[in-house]
């Protein structure tokens, strides 16, 4: 009788890798997204962007992401011959996203930065804004080279669910 996709270590892969980009996109939205809370006055009243938070945020993202190598490397060996091409993806992927995660953090370390010394009310504040900007030209390729390692990964997954239908009707017709 065949196994219910949810067992699948595919299937816990792909969770994960859900929950990983969950995490980094709503750290990259609260970063980047326009809010008229983030607007002078208003920014004085209610408490913005935690910036040292998604530094630590962006540090566990990329601890995790050593640890789904190995549980893609380990499922590779138990893996059906439809969710290979699933899982030779994920570790680019993995990679990529890694990459991201670092530039995000870099940009939320450099607006931390921005915002501490406005704290200290230094009199003449010097921006320099080149680094700010190849921080961000970092990260939008960063950002590029995720989306098409992701592409990968769909349609590998694609190739996974299909499998497994096939192999479940299969079955199927058999009884």
């Amino acid at each position: 009788m065949s196994e219910d996709i949810s067992k699948l270590p595919s299937q816990i892969i792909y969770n994960n890798l859900k929950e990983l980009i969950r995490a980094k996109n709503t750290a990259h939205e609260s970063i980047f997204k326009f809010h008229w809370k983030k607007m002078w006055p208003f920014s004085l009243i209610w408490p913005q962007v935690d910036f040292v938070r998604i530094v630590r945020l962006m540090d566990e993202l990329r601890k995790n992401v050593v640890s789904q190598k190995k549980l893609v490397n380990e499922a590779k060996s138990k893996a059906k011959p439809y969710e290979k091409t699933f899982l030779n993806a994920v570790p680019t992927y993995l990679g990529c996203f890694d990459i991201s995660c670092k530039y995000l953090a870099d940009v939320a370390q450099w607006k931390q930065n921005l915002l501490e010394k406005k704290v200290r009310h230094e009199v003449k504040m010097m921006r320099d804004v080149s680094e700010y900007n190849q921080i961000l030209k970092n990260y939008e390729e960063a950002q590029k080279n995720l989306v098409e390692a992701g592409a990968f990964v769909r349609a590998g997954w694609i190739e996974a669910l299909n499998g497994f239908l096939d192999e479940t009707a299969n079955e199927t017709e058999i009884k």
